[in-house]
C-alpha cells in the first residue's frame, strides 16, 4: 500500500494529518504538480480525475478522495 502525495495540497495534508494521528506509517510517492506529473498517463490510470491524494491498495485498486482514504483506515 502506498500514498501518492502532491505535497502542499490541502487534501494531501488532511490525509497525512489523519494518518499521523492514527499512527499509520505509509510509503509515500511524491507527485510533482509543478511538472504536471499528475497529468501523465501512468498517474491517470490510477486516478482519471488527475488529482492527489491517491491511495494504492495492495490488491491494485485505488482510492482517490481524501475522505474515502480516511474512512478506509477508520
Amino acid at each position: 500500500m502506498r500514498l501518492f502525495d502532491g505535497g502542499r495540497v490541502t487534501n494531501d495534508r488532511r490525509v497525512r494529518i489523519y494518518l499521523a494521528e492514527k499512527g499509520i506509517d505509509l510509503p509515500t510517492v511524491p507527485v510533482d504538480l509543478g511538472r504536471m506529473d499528475h497529468r501523465t498517463a501512468e498517474f491517470t490510470a490510477r486516478n482519471p480525475l488527475q488529482r492527489v491524494p491517491v491511495l494504492e491498495l495492495d490488491a491494485g485498486s485505488h482510492l482517490s478522495e481524501s475522505i474515502a482514504i480516511c474512512r478506509y483506515f477508520e
